[in-house]
């Protein structure tokens, strides 16, 4: 192919053309075209939406939030005892905060929102509609569920999603498609220069494993927090921890945010004009500690790992973002097992129109800190894995579920053959989990090894 430079005449040079050399300016002519063209881009800016001229090599970081504007009496996601009844009201504010990180020709778009999970279909209806708006079509979009059980549901298509989200309303859908887009959108717009923190810390009685009294528990509570130059406090904290948002039960006839609500309200209030987003780690057997009555649940459980949280930040020391790389890939999974029992599976012709065949694997990493996006409620055993993998490349880990798909539960094979609830929501036979986790560490040595 033949680059070209633009230029405004020629002159002949054969049987080709070239540009003329131009003709030194004065510098009372370049400081006039100067003002010309900063006056000219400010307002095609502002009538046209032309987003921020990046500085050159700078990692650009923006976030935003954006609340989510549903039709009245929505249906609740997470219970099937609530069997698709309306919502009474609002307990506390839903919505989709995003963070946009730009690095040369690499766009990644992180999205936290309050919902129990992403189906293919949401995702991919998101992801749409954000290109439509003009963002780079080599976007690399994670969105991502919170995972509260109180949150909207009637947006699932498929049989087993109506069970637990009522029937599909596309009103609600398009809802959910508006928010999500908005938040990328406005994120990118406001992205500028940043630097980053990575903290990790135990938590204390606030997370149980609910499958195993002696099973392994993810009390790992990790943030990253993003500052602006010179700044004291951050404008955007990623918190990731692995409790199921559970603290609210089948009771509950509000839309509500349960504990990462609580969190998120809570960091926000405590650091004026920062935006928290909530990421779900490996929950698929790690529950709360509930403690209280009713919605004093999820306090007990978002007020203090908003308190640890800001204890952490006091010993943020940020660093350049340095390298930045995005992944995305769909893996073909096993065939459907779609089990009633531990001993009786529906035969597979039935079970592949109930769940999905492929997933969607995401991986982001930024500096040396490394989001591993998995499409599923993933075991504590699995995502420990998934840490382990990243820390001997010499990464920080963040595993992350419930992001840009879902296929049901992920578990080891000797806990798929429990019979446990967990095991029988797995819906893809036992070797799904430990593929999933075998395709993530190719992309582990896809993403590099930190230098360091």
């Amino acid at each position: 192919m033949t680059a070209w430079r633009s230029c405004s005449g020629f002159r002949a040079v054969g049987s080709g053309r070239v540009c003329p050399e131009p003709r030194p300016l004065s510098p009372e002519r370049r400081l006039i075209l100067l003002s010309a063209l900063i006056v000219f881009t400010a307002v095609i800016g502002s009538v046209s939406g032309v987003f921020p001229i990046e500085a050159a090599g700078a990692v650009q970081v923006g976030v935003a939030y954006e609340p989510l504007v549903l039709p009245a009496h929505v249906p609740l996601a997470g219970y099937s005892r609530r069997r698709g009844r309306p919502s009474t009201g609002v307990h506390d504010p839903i919505g989709a905060r995003a963070l946009v990180i730009q690095a040369e020709q690499t766009v990644a778009a992180l999205v936290s929102c309050d919902l129990l999970i992403i189906d293919e279909d949401l995702f991919h209806a998101i992801r749409r509609r954000v290109l439509a708006e003009g963002l780079p079509p080599q976007l690399v979009l994670v969105v991502t569920a919170t995972h509260t059980h109180s949150g909207p549901g009637a947006y699932g298509h498929r049989f087993l999603e109506k069970i637990s989200m009522g029937h599909f309303d596309q009103r609600v859908f398009d809802a959910l498609v508006e928010g999500m887009a908005r938040a990328v959108v406005r994120a990118y717009a406001a992205r500028q220069p940043a630097s980053a923190a990575y903290l990790a810390a135990p938590t204390t009685e606030l997370v149980t494993n609910r499958a195993a009294a002696d099973g392994l528990v993810a009390n790992e509570l990790l943030v990253t927090a993003f500052y602006r130059a010179q700044a004291a406090a951050p404008f955007a904290v990623l918190v990731n921890f692995a409790a199921h948002p559970t603290t609210l039960g089948a009771w509950n006839m509000e839309l509500s945010a349960d504990y990462p609500g609580v969190m998120m309200r809570e960091l926000e209030r405590h650091i004026p004009g920062a935006r928290c987003l909530f990421f779900a780690g490996a929950v698929g057997d790690q529950a709360p500690m509930k403690t209280g009555d009713r919605f004093e649940r999820a306090e007990r459980e978002g007020q203090p790992l908003a308190e640890q949280v800001l204890a952490m930040l006091k010993e943020a020391q940020p660093e350049p973002l340095g390298t930045v790389i995005a992944l995305q890939e769909r893996l073909i999974l096993p065939p459907a097992q779609v089990r009633l029992g531990p001993h009786v599976t529906l035969p597979r012709w039935i079970g592949r129109q109930l769940v999905d065949d492929d997933a969607t694997l995401s991986l982001l990493r930024v500096g040396r800190t490394v989001y591993v996006g998995t499409p599923c409620d993933l075991t504590a055993d699995l995502g420990e894995s998934l840490k382990r993998a990243a820390r001997a490349r010499g990464l920080q880990p963040v595993v992350i579920s419930f992001a840009s798909d879902y296929i049901g539960y992920c578990v080891s094979e000797p806990f798929y053959r429990s019979g446990r609830y967990e095991a029988l929501m797995a819906f893809n036979g036992p070797r799904t989990g430990s593929l999933i986790v075998e395709q993530f560490i190719h992309m582990l040595d896809a993403a590099g090894r930190d230098r360091k």
